[in-house]
């Protein structure tokens, strides 16, 4: 099987084709079947898919480029203050922008905060790449956010989860995180990589590489019908649910972007770690973690905002891929004379 080509088959019709498929399949069954009475078959199931899903990915991170880390201190700095700090910052104002023309469901709302708060995937890696960004920085910068996690993530929900008076266990937060991305997926994840690459060899492992985001994407297909046949009848009764989620991310990815491009010029980022910066500080995990979290800890409403994320993440991460010509020209750099990677 050509693994890479399905990957960029799965990448490219992403949110336009199979997020919407499954969203629509899953609200189908839900709504034509008694899924209640099957409760802890697919809370056993939603835990199942996710650690499959979030296995493969962590095959494909390079822990051992943190030693590399203190060469890129200024730049480090840069991306994960973006990502941990100043990211949930914007989707916190976007959501009171919204609120000032609709009321948000608390736990929906808390659903967009947990999808900005949860770090980038690997997928930013290959952004990255196809921008001819600085591929080793998003690396360390994939790694070293998913490390931080640990701490960040459950540390901003209890922030916010008191503004929007929703009861949240930090500790059941932390433990969630542990099971559902360090214990089994990482420390797997990191066998599984050196078993293949001393198995194979290098040039082996690569061949077979793009499989594992190909296995993530189908995981995450699955988690997203299953979230919706679960929530199909809250969805039914308040169908505003969805098209609400999507202002604020719109208003998210907008201001985000632009932000970094600022920010970035304006501090004298080179051009390709700009690149890596915005891709693993503006984009998140499309989904996939936020959900698993959102799962595990018991509150399936908030799953609902991770779940719709790809659809409006996607085609702005894509459109700034897209753009790099323009955007490299504000850097005025050498790469203009170079042909970026195509987008899949």
């Amino acid at each position: 099987m050509n693994w890479l080509k399905l990957k960029n088959h799965l990448d490219k019709y992403l949110p336009p084709v199979y997020v919407t498929l499954a969203m629509i399949a899953g609200f189908y069954v839900g709504t034509h079947a008694d899924v209640e009475k099957y409760k802890s078959t697919l809370k056993t199931l939603n835990m199942l898919v996710v650690i499959s899903m979030i296995y493969p990915m962590m095959i494909n991170l390079r822990l051992g480029e943190l030693k590399n880390s203190a060469k890129l201190g200024k730049q480090l700095t840069i991306a994960l203050t973006m990502g941990l700090i100043i990211s949930p910052l914007i989707m916190y104002g976007a959501i009171w922008l919204t609120e000032l023309f609709h009321p948000l469901n608390h736990q929906l709302a808390l659903g967009l905060l947990l999808a900005v708060v949860v770090p980038c995937s690997s997928m930013s890696i290959a952004y990255t790449g196809f921008t001819k960004g600085n591929i080793e920085l998003a690396t360390i910068v994939v790694a070293l956010s998913f490390t931080l996690a640990i701490v960040t993530v459950p540390g901003w929900l209890k922030i916010f989860a008191s503004s929007y008076h929703v009861s949240i266990s930090v500790w059941l937060l932390i433990k969630t995180i542990i099971i559902v991305v360090i214990t089994p997926p990482m420390i797997l994840g990191v066998l599984t990589r050196w078993y293949l690459i001393k198995k194979l060899g290098t040039e082996g492992f690569l061949r077979i590489k793009p499989a594992f985001p190909a296995i993530s994407l189908l995981g995450m297909y699955t988690i997203v019908f299953l979230i919706f046949m679960e929530k199909a009848k809250l969805i039914a009764s308040k169908p505003s649910i969805v098209g609400l989620a999507l202002i604020p991310l719109v208003i998210y990815y907008t201001t985000a972007l632009l932000f970094m491009t600022l920010v970035d010029r304006a501090a004298g980022i080179p051009y390709r770690d700009h690149m890596a910066i915005t891709f693993t500080s503006v984009g998140k995990n499309e989904g996939g973690t936020a959900m698993a979290i959102a799962l595990a800890a018991g509150t399936g409403l908030m799953a609902i905002a991770p779940a719709v994320t790809p659809i409006v993440q996607i085609p702005f991460l894509v459109g700034y891929v897209k753009m790099w010509r323009k955007i490299a020209s504000l850097w005025n750099c050498k790469v203009l004379h170079e042909e970026a990677e195509p987008v899949p």
